[in-house]
This record gives C-alpha cells, sequence and structure tokens, in this order.
C-alpha cells in the first residue's frame, strides 16, 4: 500500500513555569493530562476547521532546560494528494495552532485569546461576516471578531473541556505560567495563573443542579492558600474541592491548626453540576464548612519492640 504524503513536521515549545518546577521536575500527574488534552485540542480544532479526522498528529519530543519544565511538540499532518499538491509546506500547521491562538501572528484572534475576552460572560449574538469571520457580541455589548472554526470551538464541549485540562497545572500551587515558543513565534502566548480560572468550561455559568451533603474525607493534598483544590478522599472516590469555610481558613492562618498526613475532614460538601453546549455534564465540588478536623490514627508501638 501506497502511504500519503507526509508534510514536513513544525515545532513549538510548551513550557510550564514556576517555583514547582525550577529543578526541571513536574509531576506525571500534572503533565500526562495537560499535554493529552492540549494534543486532543489541537486534533478538535482541525477537525472544526476542514471537516476531516485524523489530519493531524502531535508528538512529544524531548527538550529540558533548566529552570522550568519545557515539552518539545512535533505537529505533522497526513494529507491527501489533492491536498498535498496545492497546500504551501508547514501552512496547514500554522493555521490550526493559529485557531487555537499560539502562532503570534498579529491581527488573528485563537480560541485562548477569545475564551480570555470572553471571562465566561453569555454570548448575546453571533453574526457571520462578508469575509467568513464571526463577530461575536455578549450581553453587555462588547464585541470581538474570530475566525469561523473559533467561533465553533467556544461553543464546541469536546474544545472547551480539552482547554480546561490543558490548563489544570495552573491551578495548582507552584505553576506560575504556561507558555507556547517557537522560532517563528515572535511574541509567545502565555497563559498566567491568574487567567485559570477563565478557561474552566463552565465559567461564568450558573449550575444546572445542585446538592448538598455531610461526609467524611482523608486529605491526600492540601494547601495553605485560598482558592486552591484540596484533593480528599471518602475511601470510594477522590475528588478535588475548593474550601470556602472562612472560619476553616482564619484557623489555619492563625496557626491554630496543624495538619498531618492523612488527617480527616467532616465537611458539609455542595456538588454544582453543569449540563450544557459548551460543557458537555461537569461536576465540581465545594467544601462549605469544616465541621470537625480529626487527626491521622497512628500506629501504635508494640511493647517490647
Amino acid at each position: 500500500m501506497a502511504r500519503l504524503p507526509r508534510m514536513s513536521e513544525n515545532h513549538f515549545r510548551i513550557i510550564y513555569d514556576g517555583p514547582a518546577v525550577e529543578d526541571g521536575e513536574m509531576e506525571i500527574s500534572q503533565l500526562a493530562p495537560s499535554l493529552l488534552a492540549l494534543g486532543k485540542l489541537v486534533e478538535t480544532l482541525d477537525a472544526i476547521e476542514s471537516g476531516e479526522l485524523g489530519r493531524v498528529r502531535v508528538m512529544v519530543r524531548s527538550d529540558l532546560r533548566p529552570g522550568s519544565f519545557d515539552v518539545g511538540l512535533s505537529i505533522d499532518f497526513i494529507h491527501s494528494i489533492k491536498d498535498w499538491l496545492i497546500s504551501p509546506t508547514g501552512q496547514a500547521v500554522i493555521g490550526v495552532m493559529g485557531l487555537l491562538g499560539v502562532t503570534g501572528l498579529g491581527g488573528v484572534t485563537g480560541l485562548i485569546q477569545a475564551v480570555r475576552w470572553l471571562k465566561g460572560r453569555p454570548i448575546k449574538t453571533k453574526i457571520t461576516l462578508k469575509d467568513g469571520n464571526v463577530s461575536i457580541e455578549t450581553a453587555d455589548a462588547e464585541i470581538i471578531v474570530v475566525p469561523a472554526a473559533v467561533a465553533k470551538a467556544i461553543d464546541d464541549p469536546n474544545a472547551r473541556q480539552q482547554l480546561e485540562k490543558f490548563t489544570e497545572p495552573l491551578r495548582d500551587d507552584g505553576i506560575d505560567h504556561i507558555r507556547f515558543e517557537s522560532r517563528d513565534v515572535k511574541a509567545p502566548e502565555k497563559i498566567v495563573a491568574s487567567e485559570a480560572e477563565y478557561f474552566k468550561a463552565s465559567y461564568g455559568s450558573d449550575p444546572t443542579s445542585q446538592a448538598r451533603f455531610r461526609a467524611t474525607y482523608q486529605i491526600k493534598r492540601l494547601y495553605f492558600e485560598r482558592r486552591k483544590k484540596w484533593r480528599l478522599s471518602n475511601g470510594a472516590q477522590t475528588i478535588l474541592a475548593e474550601i470556602e469555610d472562612d472560619d476553616f481558613w482564619k484557623r489555619v492562618e492563625a496557626a491554630d491548626v496543624a495538619f498531618s498526613a492523612d488527617d480527616y475532614l467532616v465537611c458539609d460538601v455542595r456538588m454544582d453540576q453543569w449540563m450544557n453546549s459548551a460543557t458537555g455534564l461537569k461536576t465540581e465540588y465545594v467544601v462549605e464548612r469544616v465541621r470537625e478536623h480529626i487527626l491521622a490514627v497512628k500506629q501504635r508501638r508494640i511493647p517490647g519492640t
């Protein structure tokens, strides 16, 4: 079987930067889901633009540098003979990365810029212009013009969920920003931690349903910074939850609470769920009140040992 011609590869670097990665190491639990989501997002954007699946491949290249955690990305396309003859080498890659918003091309608004600009605001109207671009107006009468594929991606559940997962490391402690670099990019695109909430698929929308319950959770990961999500386990399920209890935080900040490994919290928990075109089904947890902090049971020493 004859192989379809492959276009020349284009290389980008994705850099995770902050105190947590200064030694050039990064938790696999942070890195792997983020990179998988980025690869799927690039594939989704190309499919939205071209109407074809499986044209693009995203490969990881070794590109470690001191002071941050760098990953090289190799992006290439498999085209039909016709497309190969009429497409300039690399233009398809530049096109799909432009839809993402990381090529540094002036005047091009990609998905990253559009979602950052929206900040969760509801869209009032979308109007297709004569040049094929789409004018988007928010409920507060602000307007942005984006390529048609970006306008579709804003409402695409897969694209929005993948963008959220890609930016998830920014919601953890120690990652200050994620940026893209390439030899052809003059002004690298950067997403900073303070913007991370904008890239959540459900940001700015009211939950479709809510439930409240009391439960005991074992602490698997904690942060001494508000708005960071703690990893909690009830023995059957592990959740990520923000703690909103102001009295609890005052005790923490006053050093009136001391934690040890695997302590327990008895909590009043709120479960928020969203189900819409931009998110599919999404669930988040919030600890509204910490009722009790239970120290982990320590193993007793056996006499005579």
